[in-house]
């Protein structure tokens, strides 16, 4: 983004890239950043934020980088893994013969996706230091049967593939926006699947590194996330559970935390040693995050398939955030 002289010019250039982010999503990224957020409409959030670049109150590079950042966490499965160590270390190495193998540029600044039709189209590569990442994006087709019944109603769909890696860590992430219902990755009998989606990128993924990864495993976090009290890091709205004869149990309330339900306190206390911890739902609680986080923050963890689920309007640092928690625990 170039510095602009006017309101109106700033305007013009900063809407079509706010109006791809939820309004929530932008606020709660001014607030954690210290800048004003009032409650605004679509409408109003650019003249607000279009007024803050003005007057210098926000650098235009800044926002860019947030916004870049939003298209990278928003709406995303995400993929945790555990590096080997001893293969890490080579595989860091050769980091730039892979990316020139795999025709993925390697530059010093990250960037939006734009128009990208191409399956698994490469858009950038960042190393710096131990850390590595690395976008792609496509487009797929959405189809739906039209209100009328008459007929299919077809709209292209963005989706964004982000890889993130720490070779001193051992650790890395693929970040996937969930597939539409017509795309080019599918299964044994030539139908496009979600499976098949998320299975050639998670194959890519390792292709890139180069080197052994395994999976994170979840149960442990999510029986340490209902089990953690003093403090609360979390909010347990919805509390759907399988114990480990496959009977399935739901309870729900208020906005509040189900674990304050006695019925639910006496059922964990009595059953709680015979839970899975397949699957659980959280909201990260702003008020124990040490001012990383404005608001609270969805986040589902599914044990059994090895992903955990944030929403569709998330920033970069909420979902780092999120992700060290539960590396964590």
């Amino acid at each position: 983004m170039s510095d602009g002289n006017t309101q109106q010019e700033v305007q013009q250039r900063v809407k079509p890239i706010l109006d791809k982010v939820a309004v929530e999503g932008l606020r709660a990224w001014l607030k954690a950043i210290g800048l004003p957020a009032p409650a605004l409409s679509r409408a109003s959030i650019t003249d607000h934020i279009a007024t803050l670049i003005v007057k210098k109150q926000l650098a235009e590079d800044a926002l860019e980088a947030a916004l870049v950042g939003f298209e990278e966490a928003s709406d995303m499965r995400i993929y945790l893994f555990q590096l080997d160590d001893h293969e890490a270390k080579t595989a860091k190495k050769s980091l730039p013969a892979r990316l020139q193998q795999y025709g993925i540029p390697l530059t010093n600044k990250r960037t939006f996706a734009g128009d990208r039709a191409g399956p698994m189209s490469p858009v950038y590569a960042q190393i710096e230091g131990d850390l590595f990442r690395v976008k792609w994006a496509e487009q797929q087709e959405m189809v739906k049967v039209n209100a009328h019944g008459t007929g299919v109603d077809k709209k292209q769909v963005p989706k964004r593939a982000v890889l993130i890696a720490d070779f001193s860590a051992g650790t890395a992430e693929l970040r996937l926006n969930p597939p539409e219902n017509v795309h080019s990755y599918e299964d044994g009998s030539g139908r496009p699947t979600a499976p098949a989606y998320y299975g050639a990128y998670l194959q890519k993924a390792r292709d890139v590194l180069g080197c052994q990864v395994e999976a994170f495993e979840l149960r442990p976090v999510i029986e340490s996330l209902v089990k953690k009290e003093d403090p609360r890091v979390v909010r347990i709205h919805i509390d759907d559970h399988t114990n480990q004869k496959n009977y399935k149990t739901k309870t729900s309330g208020p906005r509040a935390d189900v674990r304050d339900n006695p019925d639910w306190h006496l059922g964990y206390e009595e059953n709680g040693g015979t839970w899975s911890w397949d699957a659980q739902s959280f909201y990260w609680l702003p008020k124990v995050s040490s001012g990383f986080l404005t608001r609270e923050v969805f986040t589902h963890i599914d044990a059994e398939e090895g992903f955990v689920k944030v929403n569709a309007d998330c920033s970069n640092d909420e979902v780092e955030y999120v992700v060290s928690k539960i590396r964590a625990h």
